[in-house]
C-alpha cells in the first residue's frame, strides 16, 4: 500500500497505552479537517474506556510530529469566496485544543523533530511535553499574517519574562533544549529513547480499572506523579556541554520590559530606543511582519493573561473567523499564505502587507460572520474550566521562587539562604536535568543577595 492511501491519522494499542500518530509525510503532518475529525472523537472515545492509562501523540514521519494547521487550504478556499471552509476549519480545530487542554487522562506529546503553529497547540496544553535533541519549536503565523492561535495566547503569556510574546512575535525557532529550559517542554529525552519510554508508560496501571482499584495508587494525582517520575528516568543525565540559558540576563531584562509596554507600538518604540544591538534585531523582526498581525497577536495574549482557557479560545476562534472574512484587498492572512505556502515567493520575503492596520478590537469582537458559526462555539466537554493549568512539571518558574523567598510556600517570616532556596527546589525536584541552570537564570534576574552579604536572597520584581 502506497502512503498516499494510507490514513492520514493512525490509531493503535500499545499494551494499556493508546497511540495517536499523525500520518501525512507529505505535508509534513500538517493538520487538515480530516485529521481533526478523526482525533476528536477518539479521544472522547478513550477519555470515557476504562481500559487504557495514557495518550500518547507520535508521528509516523522522521522529520518531526506536525508543522503546522493546513492554513494553505484555508487560504485557497478564502480565494474561491468559501471563507466557511476556514471558520469551520478553525472551530474544529480550537475545539480539539480544548479537549487536550481539559483532558481526563494523562496526554503525553512526543515532539520529535519539527513541531510548529498547529503542532504546538496538539502539545502545549498537555501535561507532559517531550522534547528531543532533534526538536524544531515554533510559532511562525507572523509570517503569514495570522497570529499565533490553538490556543497559545493563552499559553505563551503564562512563560516567564514575556518570552512567550518574544517567541510568538518574532516567530524564532527553537532546539529542543530551548523549548524545555523556556517552558515550551516539560521533558527533554533524546529520541533514542522515545520507544523503549513508550513500552515502559503502556504498562502501567492506572488507578483503576474496569472499575476497580489496581493498587497502591490513591488517586489520578498521583499517577500523574507516577507518570512524571518514568519520564524523568529516561532524561539526560546532565545537560551538553557548554549548555546555557537562551538568553542573558541584559536580554531578559530587555524582552520583558518592551513587551510589558502597555500597546505594541509603545513597545516597538522602546526596541528602538533602547537601541543595541538584541532590542534593534527584534525591532527589526517585528517591523517586518503584519502590522495588523503583531498588534493582534499582542493584544490576544494580553487578554490570554487574564481569561480562562476556554474564554481565550472562544476569543481566538472570533477572532480568526473575522479575518477569514475580511476583504482581500486588506486580508493579510490571504496574503501572506498566498506569497509563503502557495506561491513559494522567496524574494521579497514577505508581500505588501496591508496599511493602514486593521485595528485588533475590530477583528476581536463578535460579528455577523461569527454569529454564523455553530454554538457553543467551544464544547465543554469534560466542565472543566481555568485560568492556571493544572499541572507543572516542567522546570520551576519565577512564580515558585518567588512564593518560597517571600515564605508562602514554606510559612516561614525570614528570608532564606542561597544554599536553603537552592536544597529546596533540587528536593522538589529531584535531579530534573537543566534545574540549577534555570535557578541560576531566575536568581541573576530576580534574586538578591548582594544587599545580605550572600547570607539571605530576597526576590526583586
Amino acid at each position: 500500500m502506497s502512503s498516499t492511501s494510507q490514513p492520514d491519522v493512525l490509531f493503535s494499542n500499545e499494551n494499556m497505552a493508546r497511540l495517536i500518530t499523525l500520518n501525512r509525510p507529505q505535508k509534513l503532518n500538517s493538520l487538515n479537517t480530516s485529521m481533526i475529525e478523526k482525533i476528536t472523537p477518539r479521544l472522547i472515545e478513550y477519555a470515557k474506556s476504562n481500559v487504557n492509562n495514557v495518550i500518547i501523540l507520535n508521528s509516523a514521519s522522521p522529520k518531526g510530529l506536525c508543522a503546522g494547521g493546513d492554513v494553505a487550504e484555508c487560504a485557497k478556499q478564502i480565494l474561491q469566496q468559501n471563507p466557511e471552509y476556514a471558520s469551520d476549519f478553525f472551530q474544529k480545530e480550537y475545539n480539539l485544543n480544548f479537549i487536550i487542554s481539559t483532558y481526563s487522562k494523562p496526554y503525553i506529546s512526543l515532539m520529535d523533530g519539527i513541531t510548529m503553529g498547529g503542532g504546538v497547540g496538539l502539545s502545549v496544553h498537555a501535561p507532559f511535553r517531550i522534547a528531543t535533541e532533534r526538536t524544531k519549536l515554533a510559532m511562525p503565523e507572523m509570517d503569514i499574517g495570522f497570529f499565533p492561535d490553538v490556543g497559545t495566547t493563552f499559553f505563551l503569556p503564562r512563560l516567564d519574562e514575556k518570552l512567550g510574546y518574544y517567541y510568538a512575535l518574532t516567530g524564532e525557532v527553537m532546539s529542543g533544549l530551548d523549548s524545555y529550559l523556556v517552558g515550551f517542554a516539560t521533558h527533554y529525552i533524546p529520541s533514542e529513547r522515545l520507544p523503549k519510554l513508550v513500552n515502559r508508560l503502556s504498562n502501567l496501571q492506572p488507578p483503576v480499572l474496569n472499575d476497580e482499584k489496581t493498587g497502591e495508587l490513591k488517586n489520578q494525582q498521583e499517577f500523574y506523579q507516577q507518570i512524571n517520575d518514568i519520564l524523568e528516568e529516561y532524561t539526560e543525565t546532565k545537560l551538553p556541554e557548554n549548555a546555557k540559558f537562551p538568553f542573558t540576563k541584559e536580554q531578559l531584562k530587555i524582552i520583558n520590559e518592551g513587551f510589558s509596554k502597555s500597546s505594541i507600538d509603545e513597545a516597538l518604540s522602546y526596541f528602538k530606543g533602547v537601541n543595541n544591538e538584541f532590542s534593534l534585531k527584534i525591532y527589526n523582526k517585528l517591523s517586518e511582519k503584519s502590522p495588523t498581525s503583531i498588534n493582534v497577536a499582542f493584544e490576544l495574549m494580553n487578554k490570554g493573561l487574564e481569561n480562562t482557557i476556554k474564554d481565550q479560545l472562544t476569543l481566538e476562534l472570533i477572532t480568526a473567523t473575522n479575518i477569514m472574512n475580511q476583504k482581500l484587498e486588506v486580508n493579510d492572512f490571504v496574503k501572506g499564505v498566498k506569497h509563503k505556502l502557495i506561491d513559494k515567493v522567496k524574494e521579497p520575503f514577505f508581500p505588501q502587507w496591508t496599511s493602514p492596520r486593521t485595528e485588533a478590537d475590530v477583528l476581536m469582537k463578535e460579528s455577523i460572520k461569527t454569529h454564523k458559526l455553530p454554538t457553543p462555539l467551544i464544547n465543554a466537554y469534560f466542565n472543566i474550566d481555568y485560568k492556571q493549568y493544572p499541572y507543572q512539571f516542567g522546570l520551576p518558574r519565577n512564580n515558585e521562587l518567588k512564593s518560597f523567598i517571600s515564605g508562602k510556600e514554606t510559612n516561614k517570616s525570614y528570608l532564606p539562604t542561597p544554599v536553603e532556596l537552592k536544597h529546596f527546589f533540587k528536593k522538589k525536584y529531584g535531579n530534573k536535568v537543566g534545574l540549577d541552570l534555570k535557578l541560576d537564570s531566575i536568581l541573576e534576574l530576580h534574586g538578591d543577595s548582594e544587599s545580605f552579604q550572600g547570607k539571605y536572597v530576597s526576590w526583586n520584581e
